[in-house]
């Protein structure tokens, strides 16, 4: 009578252990059959501006600095200037010793005037009284040639008759030559003053009279360089030299820095220099310096770019200008320079947490009819927690914005508050 309680309680519990295997078997995979929907936001596409920037830092450098150099040897007389000065373009900043160089002058000038009227006498001709002169000689050479043939004529005859000797008649020839080559002489010279210098003549006084006047221009530009101005406006950074010291051909009088144009230079990574080729001049900048934190941003300008990469560093050298209208900036300023290397004005719009990949693909999940379908698109620029959308959107669209992290495709979807 005992063993029949015993006996139903492990009954019960049998049963208990078959219906917790069969539920466990069947009714699970019954209840997993319908999933509960995934609870996502959605967003629409909106439109507007999107740019792409690129944020690096950089050295302030002035975009001008000059190292004013002496051109002529010489001691150094006097030094106009003083470091910190402001200086105009051709102010005068030092003044070299220029004895010689005015002695070089004044040798080259009466070189010049010599050779001016060396041509001017070729192109004018000879006077009336030196045409004059030429004349008279060629009639006296004339008349010495008459009386020479008389006397030879003379001497033949005597000779013919023996009444004199060889060497005498030799004597008469000769004179007779001499005559003859006096009167061809004397002919020549008037034919050559009636006549004029010729072209030759003038090419030769022409050619003389442009080489001293470019030994004249040389000595005056020796001359001037004994003062030494200023090439552009600035600054006087230093000055490396004193006075009384002498100076060589290119030693370095006067440093001068033009600070009211800046220049900023950043060095960035290889990888963007495709970037600048293709934005060219579109490419905006804009630089903050630490120093003048409550200045703000200053506009900039991109300046160039270097045409190659250092290999050591793998980076290129962008040159951004900026301009400094209180007279701020100093050179060696560190500046975080940004630029902007792509833009869109009227894009359409998603936030880039909307962004998925599936199958390899990437997209985003747009939900119809409580359903959230994976579309593929094609994208542009990204930028400031944006993606612009060239393909595969409408402006319409119900896109996800949060809880895509796990979805698939054909899943369906609740919407959230």
């Amino acid at each position: 009578m005992r063993r029949r309680p015993v006996t139903i309680f492990l009954l019960l519990v049998l049963a208990g252990l078959v219906g917790w295997s069969l539920w466990s078997r069947f009714g699970r995979r019954e209840a997993a059959a319908e999933p509960v929907a995934a609870p996502v936001a959605v967003q629409s596409p909106s439109r507007g501006p999107i740019s792409r920037t690129l944020r690096y830092a950089g050295t302030l450098e002035p975009r001008a600095i000059v190292t004013v150099l002496s051109k002529v040897p010489g001691r150094v007389e006097r030094i106009l200037v003083s470091e910190g000065d402001t200086v105009t373009k051709g102010q005068l900043l030092v003044l070299m010793e220029d004895d010689v160089a005015h002695l070089q002058a004044d040798q080259a000038s009466a070189s010049l005037e010599a050779a001016r009227a060396q041509l001017e006498k070729a192109q004018r001709g000879v006077r009336p009284e030196e045409l004059a002169s030429a004349q008279a000689t060629l009639a006296a050479a004339e008349k010495d040639l008459a009386d020479a043939d008389t006397a030879f004529q003379r001497a033949e005859r005597l000779y013919a008759d023996g009444a004199i000797t060889k060497a005498a008649r030799e004597d008469a020839e000769g004179k007779l030559r001499t005559a003859r080559t006096g009167v061809d002489n004397a002919r020549r010279s008037v034919q050559m003053m009636e006549q004029g210098a010729g072209s030759e003549e003038q090419r030769m006084a022409e050619a003389q009279l442009a080489s001293a006047q470019a030994q004249y221009d040389l000595a005056k530009l020796n001359l001037d360089n004994t003062r030494v101005t200023a090439p552009i406006g600035g600054q006087v950074a230093k000055v490396p030299i004193d006075e009384g010291n002498i100076a060589g051909m290119a030693t370095a009088l006067v440093v001068i820095v033009n600070e009211t144009a800046m220049v900023v230079k950043a060095a960035l990574p290889e990888r963007h220099y495709g970037d600048f080729l293709v934005a060219g001049e579109n490419v905006r900048a804009e630089a903050v310096f630490a120093a003048l934190a409550g200045r703000g941003a200053l506009p900039g300008r991109l300046i160039s770019i270097s045409p190659t990469i250092d290999p050591a560093t793998r980076t290129f050298t962008a040159e951004v200008e900026v301009t400094d209208p209180k007279g701020e900036l100093r050179s060696g300023m560190y500046a975080s320079v940004t630029f902007e290397v792509e833009r869109a004005d009227d894009a359409l719009l998603v936030p880039t947490a909307a962004l998925c990949s599936r199958g390899g693909g990437r997209g985003v999940f747009v939900v119809d009819g409580g359903v959230a379908r994976f579309r593929a698109l094609k994208t542009g620029i990204e930028g400031d927690g944006m993606v612009q959308v060239l393909e595969g959107l409408a402006a319409g669209d119900r896109v996800v914005v949060d809880g895509n992290a796990f979805l698939e495709n054909g899943q369906r979807v609740s919407l959230g508050e």
